[in-house]
């Protein structure tokens, strides 16, 4: 009896891109360190239900996506925009963004695109110039520490 060959086996995790994503308009406009930054994205991904990836500045650099946090979030804003990532929930001061992976980009670069704009939260950098505004500084506040109860006297 012959032995049949099952074909190679791929050991250990890797990261599945589809030929349709590699090759999509949406993915050749990218910069370099947005690619290697969906890469990376994806690499969160632990089954196929997943839907939420996250990625930090800290993971970024250790990855050499980018070196600085300014540079971090283009790529994240630049991913959202071309249709890779949906923001989720916004990151800032300790907390990390969290995006939905999205489909958009197959239909990058027609009329049915919808776009996303991304803002990045409140990180460090960002703090001083929301400190500043009033009423970014009360979302701020309760945001950290819930909203304030009215001040009640005891007679």
């Amino acid at each position: 009896m012959a032995k049949k060959n099952r074909g190679q086996k791929i050991g250990g995790q890797f990261v599945p891109l589809q030929h349709q994503l590699l090759d999509s308009l949406a993915f050749q406009s990218l910069g370099h360190a947005s690619k290697v930054g969906l890469i990376y994205f994806y690499k969160d991904k632990k089954n196929g239900h997943q839907e939420n990836l996250i990625l930090t500045f800290p993971q970024a650099k250790k990855y050499g996506v980018c070196s600085s946090p300014s540079t971090f979030n283009s790529v994240k804003k630049e991913l959202v925009e071309k249709g890779f990532l949906d923001p989720f929930e916004p990151g800032g001061l300790g907390k990390c963004s969290v995006f939905k992976i999205s489909n958009r980009w197959k239909v990058f670069g027609t009329g049915q695109f919808k776009e996303f704009v991304f803002e990045p939260g409140s990180g460090s950098k960002y703090f001083q110039t929301l400190w500043k505004d009033e009423s970014k500084k009360k979302k701020l506040l309760e945001a950290r520490h819930g909203k304030k109860k009215p001040d009640t006297v005891f007679i």
